[in-house]
């Protein structure tokens, strides 16, 4: 049979794009192009979170901190990770109960007990009957003599704190909206809702900052009588984390608070308890590579991923979880065809007495200073997957629109516009994209680089850092319940496309000034 003409053209057509069709199986994927098939699903995002939760917080060298870090590096190897390894050194641990377990805790005052929403962490510790002396109320505009006596602090509110935790200028948002089914009007303004994120901010940064102010002066022990309601205050933990301090401390909310200042202004006495130790216990930073093409040769550059693995709730150390399901993606892509290898710290210095300043002589760029060389961009993750919530009396309840998601990016346009494209390819409603050191979008400051990615910044490298809003997560009540896998995968989705970016980029043009290093 002789094949007419056209037949003829569209048989040699349908060759031609077969022939293309393979060819282009063949290419090499688009790293900053997000596949949907390689992400996580939220259903293993919820496993992976209700296995860190099963054994609660994971504060460094405690048993669920332990489980943790043994999850994290199975996973790293069994996605193709090379020179696994810790670097580890010892440290003395507070332990006493935790909450909701009070039973190491106490404080009566006037002969009633006083229900604590929880002990401060690194405080002083006293014996079974505790240390009883008078209540006095601080001031902070006639400063009491607090010696040998337990203090009743009470947070002022700081304005400028909130005001530049939750409401600094910008270079882009994304819109915002309703929560949990999206579809209705809400407002768009960045603290339209009312969330708890800077009041808890506040309050709770402003504690620690009194345990440094009054450690010399010899307090029998201090209340942090919280203006918050009952459930911001259940666990809630003290952060930044003090460095070890010699007497005890609780908090209570603010229906007992009340009743403790009324007690401290009528000079009433209160026996305050906190039974515990000191505990030689190891702290380590794991450390791991998936190799890109040049991996071991000396052409090899290197992309930073960056967190820290310890915290009081379900969130506030996901960031590896974030990094892990990053890594996981990653290794869908055949090694010849990753331009740069990633270079995974895990750190574990974020909760630890004093913060990462109280060990730089344990950071693993001080032991091995040559790793950095390598180097050439980072990504940092923190806190992801969050809920937005609102007071409610005693309780809170979500607010019922989306929690801002906090992008930094290092001082650059096209690191800052590459950052825009990725939530909006990725649909991340209310991201904030911020790059502080720039005016914003309406000439005000951009505030402070909050979280780990401000290294990269100080190294004078591109880098990205992403966090959630935080609020009803500084505290041990923040379980997997609060943890919202929706927003978990459209995050991790946003910096697959980023760390896809860095790892293929011509970086020269990507380069911004140093930033002066944080003091501390």
């Amino acid at each position: 049979m002789v094949m007419r003409r056209r037949e003829m053209l569209g048989a040699l057509g349908a060759g031609a794009l077969a022939q293309v069709a393979a060819g282009a199986a063949k290419a090499a994927p688009r790293l900053d192009v997000v596949n949907p098939a390689w992400l996580i699903s939220e259903e293993e995002a919820v496993a992976w979170h209700r296995q860190k939760d099963r054994l609660g917080p994971t504060l460094t060298g405690n048993e669920s901190w332990r489980a943790f870090m043994g999850f994290l590096e199975e996973k790293l190897r069994g996605y193709g990770c090379a020179d696994v390894h810790r670097s580890a050194w010892r440290f003395p641990r507070f332990v006493t109960s935790m909450w909701p377990d009070d039973s190491k805790w106490s404080l009566t005052s006037g002969g009633r007990r006083v229900p604590l929403a929880n002990v401060g962490a690194n405080c002083g510790t006293t014996g079974p009957q505790g240390v009883t002396a008078e209540l006095v109320l601080w001031d902070p505009d006639a400063e009491p003599d607090v010696r040998g006596k337990i203090v009743v602090f009470r947070p002022r509110e700081r304005p400028d704190v909130r005001e530049a935790f939750s409401n600094s200028d910008y270079e882009y948002i994304t819109p915002f909206r309703s929560w949990p089914d999206e579809g209705r009007p809400v407002s768009q303004v960045q603290n339209g809702a009312g969330s708890v994120a800077a009041p808890v901010w506040d309050e709770m940064t402003s504690t620690a900052t009194f345990v440094n102010q009054v450690r010399d002066r010899g307090p029998a022990g201090v209340v942090f009588a919280m203006n918050l309601n009952r459930a911001l205050t259940e666990g809630l933990y003290t952060f930044p984390p003090p460095m070890d301090y010699g007497f005890p401390s609780v908090y209570v909310d603010r229906r007992q608070g009340d009743l403790l200042v009324a007690d401290a202004r009528a000079r009433r006495s209160a026996t305050l308890r906190v039974e515990g130790e000191r505990q030689d216990s190891e702290a380590y930073q794991l450390i791991a590579y998936l190799p890109g093409r040049n991996y071991g040769a000396p052409a090899d550059e290197q992309v930073q991923l960056r967190t820290h693995t310890d915290g009081p709730s379900i969130s506030q150390d996901n960031g590896a979880l974030g990094l892990l399901a990053v890594v996981r993606y990653m290794s869908r892509v055949p090694r010849a065809e990753r331009p740069r290898t990633l270079m995974i710290e895990l750190d574990c210095r974020h909760f630890m007495p004093g913060l990462e300043r109280a060990w730089l002589n344990q950071d693993y760029f001080a032991k091995n200073p040559r790793a950095r060389e390598r180097i050439v961009a980072m990504i940092a993750m923190e806190h992801l997957g969050q809920i937005d919530y609102v007071a409610d009396g005693d309780e809170i309840r979500p607010s019922g629109r989306s929690l801002p998601t906090w992008l930094y990016a290092t001082g650059n346009q096209g690191m800052i516009d590459a950052a825009l494209k990725a939530v909006r390819d990725n649909d991340l409603p209310s991201a904030v994209i911020r790059s502080p050191g720039r005016p914003g979008v309406h000439g005000g400051s951009q505030g402070p680089w909050y979280g780990l990615g401000r290294g990269a910044s100080e190294l004078g490298i591109p880098g990205y850092g992403v966090q959630g809003d935080l609020g009803a997560y500084w505290a041990h009540s923040a379980r997997v319940d609060r943890f919202d896998a929706r927003a978990f995968r459209r995050q991790v989705a946003t910096f697959c496309q980023l760390t896809g970016f860095l790892m293929a980029a011509d970086l020269g043009p990507l380069q911004a000034p140093k930033a002066v290093p944080r003091a501390g």
